[in-house]
């Protein structure tokens, strides 16, 4: 065997075999068996072969049954195979038997991950099967590829990660969810009958961020119960009638919050001028939370939303500067008044429940939207068109005000960004992709300013 192992040894030091070992492998993997393969030397390669082959060198055309013979006319007794199979250090095996064998690991994964989830919960036969059943065998069809959580955890499977760990903590969560609630509760010191994500993660796992959604146990437990809530909506067993009726964009937390798990609403924030909601003289921060909680809205006429924080605190300087020069007061303003609201760059959960919860109460509420001219800018700017059933209009984004600010040191637009532009449709855009730059908002900034004061006169003479 030692012999057999120095004879590898010399191949790999000698160079010129590599390609040819490939090729090797590769038809052996594809058909079980070696044949002939064809390639075309280098001087290196054809020098190191031909040297082994003697006379059984051909140029182009490498038989296996030609190799095997200088293998044993040189002294050893092995196969190509075996010295295949030490060259590259393990065993060969055809896509077949690599299919096989990868099928088997995954059902006896299932296995392993069934039995500890037993023994770790000390789990009765008729607790495992109730469980199953509020789960709606959610493990066993993962197992066969028709849940959700499949394509996400056979890829990492396939890729050789270890998911035993996730799959068995994601079952170990839904224990917890399905049928060790209360008990959960009462050891975390729970009282209002819901726990927030991370704290859940921690009782699970010891770490507050395992059910972060940018990791893999986080998107599989979230599978796991979007697959669950939708089983039950579709044999008519809601968990909460919300979830076929809620937009979009609230739909991922609305998931977490039919199993009494609530997400992070403080992060989400929007800032807004609402003189009769919220009183001040700046602009205010308010979160998700806030907004949620706010359960009548004033009856908003318009609503102005500017992409840029720095836009909103001169739109209300100039608002409080305006009032104050012509003897007015905040207070004096009407119940309709039109609102600032700035979404920060791309619109958060928190700016599109406060948008959707104006057009709610009064669904003829007229939505401004000004954003930078750019491709962030003109892409928000479309999806808040489709987002929002309302009568919307671009404010100042046109044509007349890019020529007017564009600049010969305005930023360029890249290659990317003229790609993504060629495909949209309005003169702004034209321009755009013909002069190659960007324009942000706040170089007109005095053209917004004009726009709202005008409103805020018509509103003050109201008064």
């Amino acid at each position: 065997m030692q012999n057999n192992k120095q004879l590898v040894e010399n191949f790999r030091s000698r160079g010129g075999f590599g390609r040819l070992f490939d090729l090797y492998r590769q038809k052996f993997e594809s058909y079980g068996a070696f044949g002939a393969v064809l390639m075309q030397p280098t001087r290196e390669e054809e020098k190191a072969l031909r040297g082994f082959l003697g006379v059984r060198y051909k140029g182009f055309r490498f038989p296996a049954i030609d190799f095997e013979k200088a293998l044993k006319e040189a002294g050893y007794s092995v196969s190509l195979l075996e010295v295949l199979e030490l060259y590259y250090g393990c065993k060969l095996a055809t896509k077949r038997e690599k299919k096989e064998l990868r099928l088997s690991a995954w059902m006896d994964l299932f296995v392993q991950v069934e039995r500890d989830f037993i023994n770790r919960f000390n789990i009765a036969d008729t607790e495992l099967e109730t469980f199953f059943q509020k789960t709606f065998n959610w493990f066993q069809r993962l197992k066969e590829g028709e849940a959700r959580g499949y394509q996400g955890l056979i890829m990492l499977f396939n890729r050789g990660s270890n998911v035993y760990s996730d799959l068995l903590t994601c079952l170990s969560a839904l224990w917890y969810l399905l049928m060790k609630k209360d008990e959960m509760f009462k050891e975390r010191g729970i009282s209002t009958g819901k726990i927030r994500l991370p704290m859940f993660a921690a009782h699970v796992t010891e770490d507050s961020h395992a059910f972060d959604n940018k990791n893999a146990l986080g998107r599989l437990l979230w599978s796991a119960l979007y697959d669950i809530s939708s089983q039950s909506l579709e044999l008519n067993e809601k968990l909460n009638n919300k979830a076929t009726t809620i937009p979009e964009y609230l739909f991922e937390r609305q998931i977490y919050r039919n199993f009494d798990i609530l997400d992070d609403d403080l992060s989400s924030i929007s800032h807004v001028f609402v003189p009769q909601l919220v009183k001040g003289t700046s602009p205010r921060t308010l979160n998700l939370r806030e907004i949620e909680e706010i359960k009548q809205f004033p009856t908003y006429s318009s609503l102005y939303i500017i992409e840029n924080p720095s836009t909103i605190s001169y739109l209300v300087d100039e608002t409080i500067h305006f009032l104050s020069f012509n003897g007015f007061s905040l207070e004096q303003l009407p119940s309709d008044f039109p609102i600032l609201l700035c979404t920060i760059g791309q619109a958060r959960t928190a700016s599109k429940v406060f948008i959707e919860k104006c057009l709610e109460t009064n669904p003829s509420c007229i939505i401004y939207y000004s954003g930078d001219l750019d491709v962030p800018g003109i892409q928000m700017l479309n999806n808040m068109k489709e987002q929002f059933s309302a009568e919307f209009y671009a404010w100042r984004m046109d044509a007349s005000i890019y020529r007017n600010y564009v600049a010969p040191r305005s930023k360029p637009l890249s290659d990317v960004d003229l790609k993504i532009l060629q495909d949209l449709e309005s003169g702004l855009v034209q321009e755009m992709v013909q002069i190659k730059a960007k324009v942000y908002q706040e170089l007109f900034g005095k053209e917004l300013r004009n726009d709202w004061i005008k409103v805020l006169s018509l509103e003050a003479s109201k008064t």
